[in-house]
């Protein structure tokens, strides 16, 4: 086990306007000089740095022997407004990395006022407040294709808060002290008879059988932005990951929720003639990595 991630986080400014959600919605464009109506609570979209060496950050360029990764020019981490969300509006865009590499620079315009914490998190999401319920981000983990890249790209997700930024007229700044991984990811090492099995596909379910499943999807509470966690729903079938093709030695990546007890896991694998299963009993942490051998029967 080992913290999978560390980078030096630099969100700056940028010219782009962001697509935001609330109970007024305000519009903007790279060619329009004027200025942002504020809300009711002064927040209007200003352009915002923030700067900090955080650790435990995702990026989606992942190096399979240091796990150190990098960032793609690709990638479109989300910002939240976490003031706005506990006074029951939300504010939500996109950010940009200007280059690829381990550390970069974010840019984005950010619809805030001073002292808002506002969140960063990656891969994108699409945070929803419903009437009445507190606001939360959806997580997905279906659709695996066992590799590193495919995890670090569109899975095993992050959270990290700017707490109280600083504004000055149409500029905003902070820092992030840290951001952490809120998911699990495992390298299991799949084996029948001493010798690795060609992996076409696997699939994970709860308990002895496997027949309790395992949730393929979850979600992350936003109500209390110092205790974010990942939760995930009721179980409705197996998490199921198909690699794009058979592996030869065996290898497949998962991102999976964390679980602080330990729980029985059953494993269903196919190298697509035969079908092999096993269970093992784990518990597994937020943010951490784990490398489990498994032998098949």
């Amino acid at each position: 086990m080992r913290q999978i991630r560390k980078i030096v986080l630099k969100i700056a400014a940028a010219g782009c306007c962001l697509m935001f959600v609330s109970a007024m919605l305000c519009s903007c464009s790279s060619d329009d000089d004027t200025a942002t109506p504020e809300d009711g609570n002064q927040r209007s979209m200003r352009q915002l740095t923030i700067t900090r060496a955080s650790s435990g950050m995702r990026k989606a360029k992942i190096d399979p022997t240091s796990l150190e990764a990098a960032w793609q020019t690709t990638d479109r981490p989300t910002y939240v407004n976490l003031s706005a969300v506990l006074s029951g509006t939300l504010y939500y865009g996109l950010l940009t990395p200007a280059k690829a590499g381990v550390t970069t620079t974010l840019t984005g315009n950010v619809m805030c006022a001073n002292a808002d914490d506002i969140a960063v998190i990656f891969p994108a999401v699409t945070p929803v407040k419903p009437s009445g319920r507190d606001a939360y981000f959806p997580i997905d983990l279906s659709g695996q294709k066992g590799t590193l890249d495919d995890i670090g790209e569109r899975y095993h997700y992050v959270y990290g808060v700017a707490k109280g930024v600083t504004v000055k007229d149409d500029i905003a700044s902070g820092t992030i002290d840290e951001m952490k991984s809120l998911l699990s990811l495992c390298k299991f090492n799949f084996t029948y008879g001493g010798s690795p099995v060609s992996v076409k596909s696997v699939q994970i379910g709860w308990g002895s059988t496997g027949s309790v499943g395992y949730p393929n999807t979850g979600t992350a509470s936003l109500t209390d932005p110092d205790n974010v966690h990942a939760e995930g729903d009721t179980p409705s079938g197996p998490l199921t990951i198909t690699l794009d093709k058979p592996t030869g030695d065996g290898v497949v990546y998962v991102a999976l929720f964390p679980c602080d007890d330990r729980l029985t896991f059953h494993f269903t694998v196919s190298d697509g003639t035969n079908t092999y299963t096993a269970t093992k009993t784990a518990k597994m942490l937020e943010g951490k990595y784990y490398e489990v051998d498994i032998a098949l029967e």
